[in-house]
């Protein structure tokens, strides 16, 4: 019986380790994602963006470009990278907590 509880224990644990990996792989993809981003950036000379969304009735549009003049474009791709910067310090910051859960689980 204290066998089997134990042998419980360690399965739970195990599965939360699973977990906790998965979220770090989560949040270390997104920040890739966001880091192509802001090198994309860097490397060209943005003139358009287009925007995704949906209406509260569940229309869908996609794809619906907005021209910028070069007096936006600074302004756009400056709010853009602040934008990206902060995600990445949050997923920075989600994937420290995430180790630290671990460490907690291995002790």
């Amino acid at each position: 019986m204290m066998e089997d509880k134990r042998r419980e224990e360690l399965k739970d644990i195990i599965d939360e380790i699973n977990r906790l990996e998965k979220n770090i792989s989560f949040y270390e993809d997104e920040i890739d994602v966001a880091m192509d981003t802001l090198e994309f950036l860097y490397s060209f000379h943005c003139h358009r963006i287009s925007f995704d969304g949906s209406s509260d009735e569940g229309e869908f549009r996609e794809n619906v470009p907005i021209n910028l003049r070069d007096n936006d474009i600074k302004e756009v791709e400056d709010l853009i990278e602040e934008k990206l910067r902060n995600q990445i310090e949050e997923y920075e910051n989600e994937i420290s907590k995430t180790y630290q859960k671990l460490s907690e689980l291995l002790k």
